[in-house]
């Protein structure tokens, strides 16, 4: 500073942001020192440049269809995220902020910055200001992979949750609901037909001389009867039937909303029948059969909970007692046949 007045030469320069000075059409007609560094460019190199050909392609494409068109109509443009291009290839990330305005110079010529010089024919120029945003770029993509960590692992722990849910409420051979996960939807079952009037029923199954499938072919046949049996049970149910896995060799059916007790009747006669007792066990042919027994409620009304428990324990007891009554007399033989 000198005489009292501002050197602005100075501090444009000196200024921590690039600062450029361009025509409307964009070629270059001053810079500070900082543009020089960035772009690696010295001053005959850079002014008399368009800024464009600071761009990569895409930015350049951007500039010309967004950024030109606002300029001229709102005179500036705030926060553009562009790549400007060095002398040696490399790119910096930068935040260009673009107002039109006039400069009032002497000589408006590469190199001369008098702001405080008049002149009432003073060109229009644009003032660029760039932003180095190399920081902001590199914390903007850890933040980002961050977020996609986050939401990889949120995605894979709900993946363990569900899978563990699903481990704690079905049969591991059979993949069917095991007793805890039917006893709950027997409750529901229970409550939605108390609210509506209607009955609910129960089937309960047992394969006939499971003990000399297990002892004449091994426990491994054994699972494959279990198999066997719980996907024609699954295949041959409604929609809103649950077929479960009990214990052992013994499978539950949940009937729910039936109009009528004799409906259950029905139902149980069309399982049994689309049932396919025939199961082939590596060379032998297993004629699987099913003792069956079932119970069903009175009309439902409603029922404090304690009260559908015990309406639940009694209907299985029911239904099994008269699966029991079912059972082939004692002495009956496994029958079986090659697959021939």
């Amino acid at each position: 500073m000198t005489d009292g007045t501002v050197d602005y030469r100075q501090i444009f320069d000196a200024a921590p942001a690039g600062y450029l000075l361009t025509r409307p059409d964009g070629t270059i007609v001053d810079a500070n020192r900082t543009m020089y560094e960035w772009t690696g460019r010295g001053h005959e190199a850079l002014l008399g440049l368009n800024l464009l050909s600071l761009l990569p392609a895409g930015d350049r494409i951007m500039f010309m269809t967004h950024a030109m068109p606002a300029i001229e109509s709102n005179g500036s443009v705030k926060e553009l995220a562009v790549e400007i291009l060095a002398a040696n290839g490399e790119r910096l990330p930068v935040l260009l902020a673009v107002s039109r305005t006039r400069i009032f110079t002497d000589v408006p010529s590469p190199g001369v910055f008098q702001p405080d010089a008049l002149d009432a024919a003073a060109p229009e120029l644009n003032v660029v200001v760039v932003f180095g945003v190399h920081e902001r770029r590199l914390y903007e993509r850890e933040l980002a992979a961050t977020l996609r960590r986050l939401e990889e692992s949120e995605l894979e722990r709900a993946k363990l949750l569900e899978e563990a849910r699903h481990q704690a409420t079905h049969d591991a051979l059979t993949h069917l609901p095991n007793r805890t996960l039917f006893t709950s939807r027997l409750n529901e079952a229970l409550e939605r037909a108390g609210n509506h009037g209607l009955h609910v029923g129960l089937l309960f199954c047992d394969i006939n001389r499971f003990k000399d499938i297990n002892d004449t072919y091994g426990h491994a046949v054994g699972d494959e009867v279990l198999g066997h049996v719980a996907g024609r049970l699954a295949g041959a149910v409604r929609g809103i039937d649950t077929v479960a896995r009990y214990s052992g060799d013994e499978f539950v059916i949940l009937l729910p909303a039936l109009e009528s007790p004799e409906e259950i009747a029905v139902i149980a006669s069309r399982i049994m029948n689309t049932f396919d007792p025939e199961c082939l066990v590596g060379e032998s042919q297993l004629r699987v059969e099913l003792a069956v027994g079932h119970a069903v409620t009175a009309a439902m009304r409603p029922m404090l909970p304690g009260a559908r428990e015990e309406l639940a324990r009694q209907l299985l007891t029911e239904a099994d007692a008269d699966m029991y009554r079912s059972k082939p007399r004692a002495g009956s033989k496994l029958e079986t046949s090659d697959a021939m």
